[in-house]
């Protein structure tokens, strides 16, 4: 069993040229659907922010997920992954665009040759989703 929040949305053509936009956000936690076999043309930040489960790249290969995780979808990039199907995993996660994202991965903040990124503690990560979901 698992439980979703999720919100989308689509940005104007004024919002876009803020240079970068949110296309949506979503908390889920549970025995969570696998994700994909999938290629986006966005980027997507997901914060596992517990529990355990999987993640395959490009090469198909499935690495092993436990959090508190980062994980970085970024466009073009075949992706697949899921929560353990036993205990699941609590995730939050931000869909967003825009050319603003060229200079971010330039600048090592978002980093598409490394998709998992553990982290030691997500009430940053998880503030910030937050203030996104009550925008």
């Amino acid at each position: 069993m698992y439980h979703t929040w999720m919100r989308f949305f689509t940005p104007s053509p004024l919002h876009h040229r803020l240079g970068l936009v949110c296309l949506g956000v979503g908390l889920q936690h549970g025995a969570l659907p696998t994700v994909g076999p999938r290629t986006l043309d966005h980027h997507v930040a997901v914060i596992v922010n517990s529990g355990t489960g999987w993640f395959a790249g490009p090469d198909g290969r499935r690495t092993p997920v436990t959090g508190p995780t980062l994980i970085w979808l970024t466009p073009g990039t075949p992706h697949h992954y899921g929560a353990d199907p036993g205990t699941g995993w609590d995730e939050s996660f931000v869909d967003f665009t825009g050319p603003a994202t060229t200079t971010y991965t330039e600048l090592g903040c978002i980093e598409p040759d490394r998709p998992l990124v553990p982290l030691s503690d997500t009430a940053a990560p998880r503030a910030a989703v937050g203030r996104i979901v009550r925008a």
